[in-house]
């Protein structure tokens, strides 16, 4: 295509014909430009077409890290929800106490310290996504604010929560052996029960359980919310 625009440059040359060489000259211009015109198109509707695509696979992967979050959720809530209501119950045990109850209170109180589960997000594709700039990426402005919402406000609120909640169960677990016999799984005596000590860690307990299923479900919801989100993105 070169060796045919130099052949017809050199022939309007020799001729002398300077008005046509300079219409053939203007033509060659606007058809280098028009070129390049296509060329930049072109490369923009391929980076656009990359960055839809990116898209399309970071939201279907965060769906499945979403699923993972809400198993595991679902599974900590209905943990401290059991949790819950034996430690209720207990509380009103230890405001009426009678000593024919003494191996209920026990049974109740081994449940309430049986362990304490809370949240930890699956996290990866999300922090991928933002610590490699690509977040930026999502067209919708609303969806990307909700995701990150989620993210870095819900969960690292019910993240900080249930911190605070397993180092207060672990500082009970250590004042407790001076009334709960752990060989035994049962408060020594019934004498013990009137210990203040008692009384204070269960309702504590009690109260931050609370705190921490309504915070949890909370979580739960926004992640339904978002869930539906995406799927309607990706549609």
């Amino acid at each position: 295509m070169a060796k045919l625009f130099n052949k017809i440059r050199k022939e309007l040359i020799n001729k002398g014909n300077f008005f046509k060489y300079s219409k053939y000259a203007i033509g060659e211009i606007v058809l280098v430009v028009v070129g390049i015109l296509i060329a930049l198109s072109i490369n923009n509707w391929n980076e656009t077409r990359i960055i839809r695509n990116w898209e399309q696979q970071f939201l279907n992967d965060l769906l499945n890290e979403m699923r993972i979050n809400n198993t595991q959720l679902t599974e900590v809530i209905e943990f401290q929800s059991f949790k819950k209501e034996a430690t209720s119950q207990l509380l009103e045990l230890l405001e009426n106490q009678k000593e024919e109850q003494k191996e209920l209170i026990d049974s109740l109180y081994y449940i309430m310290i049986s362990g304490n589960r809370t949240f930890f997000p699956t996290s990866g594709v999300y922090h991928s996504g933002l610590s490699s700039g690509k977040l930026e990426n999502i067209q919708n402005d609303e969806l990307k604010y909700a995701i990150m919402n989620l993210y870095d406000h819900y969960f690292l609120r019910l993240i900080y929560n249930g911190e605070v909640f397993d180092e207060r169960v672990e500082k009970i677990a250590w004042e407790r052996r001076l009334y709960f016999d752990k060989k035994h799984k049962k408060i020594r005596s019934f004498e013990d029960i009137n210990n203040l000590d008692v009384y204070t860690h269960v309702e504590f307990l009690n109260t931050q359980n609370e705190i921490y299923v309504d915070l949890a479900k909370t979580n739960l919801e926004q992640m339904e919310i978002l869930f539906n989100q995406i799927k309607e993105e990706i549609r």
